[in-house]
């Protein structure tokens, strides 16, 4: 595939479709998640997790589809820290056995895993910019389906 990679279509709804483009009518709806549980992580992925996965379900962000990405976003959030921790520790300069100089392996653990997570919380509306793309309707509006099915005349009941 060449190009840009494609918006989902519900991103796209939620921003109002500003391209006019034609929306995927077929794409695949998981259902939202309301039990995920990440197994295969340690206990600073598990930090993680506790802290983020409650955010995730208010905004109805995680679906059932997610579970396998969101682990790996937790274990590159974890790796990243450890990786830090041991730089702050050790410092970001070395000595090998022949007196020279080179900066810490671990900074390099450091930067992949950072960058990992980043692209993951992109994907997961976690960072401002992420964010500031999508736009959600408003309390007291009406939804899109309902302004569809019944015009102006859709009231909401407060």
């Amino acid at each position: 595939m060449r190009g840009r990679k494609p918006k989902p279509t519900a991103k796209k709804r939620l921003e109002g479709n500003p391209g006019k483009r034609k929306l995927n009518k077929r794409e695949p709806k998981p259902r939202i998640s309301t039990n995920i549980t990440p197994a295969q992580i340690d206990a600073g992925a598990k930090a993680f997790t506790d802290l983020y996965l409650p955010q995730l379900h208010e905004m109805q962000i995680l679906t059932d589809a997610d579970l396998a990405a969101f682990e790996l976003m937790s274990v590159h959030y974890a790796m990243a820290w450890r990786a830090a921790e041991i730089v702050q520790s050790q410092g970001v300069i070395l000595k090998d056995k022949f007196g020279q100089l080179h900066k810490h392996p671990a900074l390099q653990i450091l930067r992949d895993n950072s960058a990992m997570f980043k692209a993951y919380a992109v994907e997961f509306g976690m960072t401002p910019s992420a964010r500031s793309r999508i736009q959600v309707p408003l309390p007291n509006e009406p939804d899109r389906l309902e302004m569809e099915l019944f015009g102006a005349s859709a009231k909401i009941a407060a």
